[in-house]
């Protein structure tokens, strides 16, 4: 009997790691995987580094990709890489607030939104526990998932749409691809259109 392949990706669960992990199993057609929930990335890497789970899968914007890459270079290694889009997300406010003065937010979609209109900024590890917080009343506003407002119109409304983001996911194991020189599909058709500049 096989064992399983772990791959150990951002929770809590509905977090954008845990789908695009859940769909590059699914593309790579690994029968034998499962996936494993953290909610810090550093502790699957030490685990990853011990060869207690397989794989670790990381957005590149993700403000702790260069520890990821760099604590064991010689041992953890990025091994591919894949697009994959985010869950669609927005600003999502309380509708018993009238003007929003905190916003939770994820390190990562802080550039998404005009971030001086709110007083008070509150970071959290992963845009599921925005929602979570926002719907207890943490704070006026968050940039979530839109499921947390579809799912609870009483209490949140959409401020903005920022809708789902085609992004670049990394993909580290122990066993270092050794395929010289650039590692990537041929797409040369992405670079035949016009040139916009002169």
């Amino acid at each position: 009997m096989n064992n399983q392949l772990v791959f150990a990706t951002l929770g809590p669960s509905g977090t954008c790691h845990e789908l695009a992990t859940e769909a590059y199993i699914e593309f790579q057609e690994v029968p034998n995987a499962k996936v494993e929930l953290f909610d810090d990335l550093l502790k699957a890497l030490e685990l990853l580094h011990d060869g207690k789970v397989d794989f670790i899968i990381q957005n590149s914007a993700h403000p702790k990709v260069y520890e990821l890459t760099e604590k064991y270079f010689r041992e953890v290694f990025v091994i591919d890489s894949f697009l994959c889009p985010t869950r669609a997300m927005g600003v999502l406010s309380r509708r018993d607030v009238e003007h929003p003065r905190s916003l939770g937010l994820m390190p990562a979609t802080q550039a998404y939104v005009n971030i001086e209109r709110w007083d008070t900024l509150i970071y959290e590890t992963a845009k599921p526990l925005v929602g979570q917080n926002l719907l207890v009343g943490k704070y006026d506003s968050g940039i979530a998932a839109l499921r947390f407002a579809e799912e609870n119109p009483n209490v949140l409304v959409v401020d903005e749409v920022i809708g789902s983001i085609q992004t670049a996911w990394l993909v580290y194991g122990r066993k270092q691809n050794r395929q010289q020189g650039v590692i990537g599909i041929k797409n040369p058709k992405l670079f035949q259109s016009e040139v916009s500049h002169a």
